[in-house]
């Protein structure tokens, strides 16, 4: 493939992320996100992430987890829910320990 085409296509690609977003940003002056239609959107959304997260727990596919125990990632999935909780929701300071849990049980018990 020539420069010529490589140049284009991030062009036309370029035009069409940003027209769609320009769509996007005047359309939605009108726009409540009080609205039931919002608050529809944001569960669907958090039930589909909730799901995947799950799966990856409970069913890991490839990488470290699929090597670990089943007991290790939910202790650990407990410990950042915990943490999080407990620390005025601090997703850093959550990840950071749960993730050292999840060593720790891993690679010395």
């Amino acid at each position: 493939m020539t420069s010529n085409y490589i140049y284009l296509s991030i062009l036309v690609a370029t035009v069409a992320t940003y027209s769609c977003r320009a769509f996007g940003v005047f359309s939605s002056r009108n726009l409540s996100t009080e609205s039931p239609i919002f608050h529809w959107i944001k569960c669907v959304s958090i039930g589909i992430i909730s799901a995947v997260i799950t799966k990856i727990i409970l069913f890991p596919s490839v990488g470290l987890l699929i090597e670990s125990s089943l007991a290790s990632r939910v202790i650990s999935t407990l410990v950042a829910l915990g943490v999080y909780f407990l620390f005025k929701k601090n997703v850093i300071l959550s990840i950071f320990v749960s993730t050292m849990t999840f060593l720790l049980i891993n690679f010395y018990i």
